[in-house]
């Protein structure tokens, strides 16, 4: 057996702004004896890298309890008040719970949370004994060396400080942090999806590569969620800084309100000094230079500019580099197509509905059937419809007219897993192997209809206490599992 060693610099790693402390060498030594405590289980889940990612986690849940960082506490607090008890899934005895200890609880369930985070397409039965003997394994080690652990005192006053509240671009790196290292609430799969995203926006900036991601990494920061709650990053954070006493710097925090990366109107600008937009919706607002990041002079000769913008502590600041135009071009045309679009859709939408006695939800066994709907019931004209690459060989089409944006969305091979009245195409036995496994890429807004509306009865996972438990499992649980599988498009 290989002996595992993971340095000091791994720990590091995962605080914020990779802060280095005096504590860390003596939670690496703990994070490699734990990775070679858990490595003699011989978890299948668990080899190699996934080994240490584990050890490494379960270090960081540790420091936290130990160095009351309030991380942990943060999430349970949100379980607490979303479905009024400590975690999913497992009882918790609340007498013999200690906020600020290892629970054996908590191991368990980060360790589900891991092996789901790390595995998406494959979710955990939160009932594997496998998930049991590493959490009483782990928790048995913390327990016996509590006592000897030392306190990270630096980051536990980075955090009751909160100095990083007083700068705008302080806190959003933390909130950076929140999303790429944060033991509790970190995306795997977040570089892979900031790369995708920056590609689309060196084009569209016409930036360099490097730029464009850093670009993507600030978006990213408002317009995704974090799991395992679909929460902003701002509140995440926000409810870290509160458990470490600084209500101001939580509000502050907390209270943030984004512009969306779109275009803008450029109204009036003083050079070197001041400048005013207008968004799409007729929004105005004003930045300092430093609110705009103290750009070029020839910037404010410009006419328009594609970016986003925040508003932080009672000043507006430009979240990134932008992409400035000296015409106004792009904005109005992009101004006049929404307001056609959305009076369009808005007027649709309620005859659709009304229409079909309320529901918004259309079903069809074939593209043909789907297309006459576009054109004779949507009214999208023929061409455009023509031009739809539909897959001729799906057996059905499940269509859902949303609320939120007005429009009209369809899903191939969905309507087989919808117990409606309404829907002849529903069947229960292939809506049993398949309905948890494809709910979850639906529109956020469309699952919580057909859950609302108890549409979805046999989606189970496959569990060791059989399927009647499995459907427990994921009915019980169904917002978290959203939350969890969907994040951003909850």
């Amino acid at each position: 057996m290989t002996k595992i060693r993971i340095p000091a610099m791994d720990i590091a790693r995962r605080h914020p702004l990779f802060l280095k402390g005096t504590t860390d060498a003596a939670y690496a030594r703990f994070a490699s004896d734990l990775a070679e405590l858990m490595e003699k289980l011989n978890i299948e889940e668990f080899k190699g890298d996934n080994l240490r990612e584990l050890a490494i986690v379960l270090t960081m849940y540790y420091e936290d309890m130990i160095s009351d960082l309030g991380i942990w506490n943060a999430l349970t607090d949100s379980f607490q008040e979303l479905y009024g008890r400590q975690l999913p899934f497992y009882d918790v005895d609340m007498q013999n719970y200690y906020r600020n200890e290892p629970n054996v609880e908590d191991i368990r369930f980060l360790i589900w949370l891991l092996m789901t985070r790390t595995e998406p397409s494959a979710v955990v039965s939160p009932d594997t004994p496998a998930l049991e003997a590493a959490a009483r394994t782990a928790c048995s080690l913390m327990d016996k060396r509590f006592e000897d652990m030392p306190v990270n005192e630096e980051l536990k006053e980075f955090f009751t400080k909160a100095e990083f509240a007083q700068n705008f671009y302080a806190q959003l790196d933390l909130m950076k942090w929140s999303y790429f290292a944060c033991y509790a609430s970190c995306n795997e799969n977040a570089p892979m999806l900031i790369r995708q995203q920056a590609q689309r926006l060196s084009f569209s900036l016409n930036c360099p590569p490097p730029i464009a991601v850093n670009v993507a990494e600030s978006i990213a920061m408002f317009e995704n969620r974090l799991q395992p709650l679909a929460m902003r990053p701002q509140d995440w954070l926000a409810r870290i800084v509160r458990n470490n006493g600084n209500a101001e710097a939580a509000d502050k925090i907390a209270s943030q309100r984004y512009l969306p990366f779109d275009f803008y109107l450029i109204t009036d600008a003083v050079k070197g000094e001041s400048m005013t937009f207008e968004s799409l919706r007729g929004e105005k607002f004003t930045l300092s230079d430093h609110g705009l990041s103290h750009p070029q002079p020839e910037c404010y000769d410009s006419k328009s500019a594609m970016a986003f913008f925040v508003e932080y502590g009672g000043e507006f600041y430009i979240g990134s580099q932008g992409s400035w135009s000296n015409n106004t071009e792009a904005f109005d045309a992009e101004k006049k197509t929404r307001k056609q679009n959305t009076t369009l859709c808005i007027d649709n939408r309620r005859k659709l509905i009304e229409e079909n006695s309320g529901s918004p939800l259309f079903y069809f066994n074939n593209a043909d059937m789907l297309r006459l709907f576009l054109t004779e019931r949507v009214g999208l004209p023929k061409k455009t419809v023509s031009q739809l690459t539909l897959p001729q060989e799906e057996m059905d089409f499940t269509v859902f007219v949303r609320e939120s944006d007005f429009n009209v969305v369809y899903f191939p091979n969905v309507a087989r897993l919808i117990c409606d009245p309404r829907n002849p195409l529903y069947d229960a036995e292939y809506a049993k192997a398949n309905t948890f496994g494809n709910i979850f890429m639906l529109p956020g807004d469309m699952l919580r209809y057909l859950h609302e509306h108890d549409m979805l009865p046999e989606a189970r996972i496959n569990c060791f206490g059989g399927e009647e438990e499995g459907k427990k499992i994921v009915k019980d649980n169904f917002d978290f599992f959203a939350r969890m599988m969907q994040g951003s498009a909850y």
